[in-house]
C-alpha cells in the first residue's frame, strides 16, 4: 500500500495530449501518487471514475483498521467525494461505503466476472489421489490469511467428521496463517482429512474447482472474492460465509448455502447438509455454472461497464470533442 510513483501528472499530460481522454478511472484509493489522476481529471473537466474494489478498511484486524481508517480521513473519504462516479464490485461494497455520507446516485453495481471459457467445468483424474476414502472432497482456494476464517472451519472439522467421517478438505494457498494452520491440523487430529497439496499451477486450477464436490469460504471479510467466481463458474456448490458480497453470488440456495461469518454452529449445520446429501449437490453444481453464465461472465460484465461509460460520458459533457 501507499506506493510512491514519481511523475504520475507529466506522465498523464503527456498521454492526453495525445489523445485526448473523455474519462478517467482508478482502480484504487490506498495509492497516493495514483490519486493525482483525480485532481487531475477534475481540472480539465473530465469524467472521473472510482472502481471500488474494498469497503471501509475495518474489520480485518486492528492494525489494519486503525491505519486504514486514518488515511481514509486524511485522503481516502476526499477522494470518494471527489470522482464524479463510482462503479462498485459488490452490492455490499457500495452499502459500507455509503457509510462515509455518499449518495447512492453516485454508485452503479457491476460485479466483478470471471472467463466462463476457461473457468468451466473440467474432468480430469488430478483430484483423485486425495478420493482414497473419500465421499465429498471440499475444497478451499485463497490466501492463508486471518480474514479468511480458515481456524473456524478447522474448529469445526471434528464435528463435522464425527458425522461424515469420509470426509476431506483441501486448502489450496498460501499466506501469513500457512503454519499455524498446519499446527492446528496436528492439534486437532485432522491429518488426513485435511490436506495442503502446495502450489498449483493456475491452468490447473479449473480441474481443481471442477473435480471437488465442493467449494467452501468462510472468511469474515470479503468484497467479492474471485475465487468463489471461478468455482461457480467451474460448476461448483457453494458453502459460504455472508462476508461482503459473498451472498451475490449464491442464488436463493440454488447453486450453494450461505452462514454467519464466524458463526460454527451455523457453518456445521450447513457444510453437514451440503456434505451428506450428494443429490443437493449434483442439483447445486448445475445451477453453479447457469448463474455464473447468466451473471458474471465477462462479456456481460463488459457490456455492463460499455453502457455506464455510454450514458456517464455524455451526461458529464466530455464526449470527443
Amino acid at each position: 500500500p501507499l506506493p510512491s510513483t514519481k511523475g504520475v501528472t507529466k506522465k498523464l499530460e503527456e498521454l492526453d495530449a495525445l489523445h485526448r481522454f473523455d474519462a478517467f478511472n482508478i482502480h484504487g484509493r490506498w495509492f497516493s501518487d495514483y490519486n493525482e489522476v483525480v485532481w487531475f481529471a477534475k481540472k480539465r473537466g473530465r469524467l472521473m471514475v472510482k472502481t471500488l474494489h474494498n469497503q471501509r478498511p475495518l474489520g480485518i484486524s486492528l492494525g489494519v483498521s486503525v491505519v486504514g481508517m486514518t488515511y481514509e480521513a486524511m485522503r481516502g473519504k476526499r477522494v470518494l467525494r471527489t470522482v464524479d462516479k463510482i462503479i462498485a464490485v459488490s452490492a455490499a461494497a457500495k452499502k459500507d461505503v455509503m457509510n462515509y455520507g455518499l449518495p447512492e446516485r453516485k454508485f452503479t453495481v457491476i460485479h466483478n466476472g470471471a472467463d466462463t471459457g476457461v473457468y468451466k467445468p473440467s474432468p480430469s483424474d488430478y483430484l483423485d489421489k486425495y478420493r482414497d476414502g473419500c465421499d465429498c472432497l471440499m475444497l478451499f482456494v485463497g490466501r492463508v490469511i486471518q480474514q479468511k476464517g480458515l481456524h473456524h472451519l478447522l474448529n469445526v472439522m471434528p464435528a463435522l467428521l464425527g458425522e461424515h467421517p469420509c470426509t476431506k478438505l483441501l486448502v489450496v494457498g498460501k499466506g501469513g496463517k500457512l503454519e499455524e494452520l498446519r499446527s492446528s491440523v496436528k492439534k486437532k487430529k485432522l491429518e488426513g482429512h485435511v490436506i495442503f497439496p502446495g502450489f498449483v499451477p493456475d491452468e490447473k486450477l479449473p480441474e481443481l474447482y471442477s473435480n471437488a464436490d465442493m467449494f467452501v469460504l468462510p472468511s469474515l471479510w470479503e468484497v467479492l472474492p474471485i475465487a468463489m467466481l471461478e468455482a461457480l463458474s467451474c460448476g461448483s456448490p457453494l458453502c459460504s460465509s455472508d462476508a461482503g458480497g459473498n451472498p451475490e453470488m449464491v442464488d436463493g440456495g440454488k447453486n450453494g448455502l450461505i452462514f454467519r461469518k464466524g458463526n460454527e454452529p451455523e457453518m456445521l449445520e450447513k457444510l453437514g447438509e451440503m456434505v451428506g446429501d450428494p443429490s443437493l449437490r449434483k442439483r447445486m453444481s448445475v445451477a453453479s455454472r447457469e448463474t455464473a453464465l447468466a451473471r458474471f461472465d465477462w462479456e456481460i460484465i463488459a457490456k455492463r461497464t460499455q453502457e455506464f461509460y455510454d450514458k456517464a460520458i455524455p451526461e458529464h459533457g466530455t464526449g470527443k470533442r
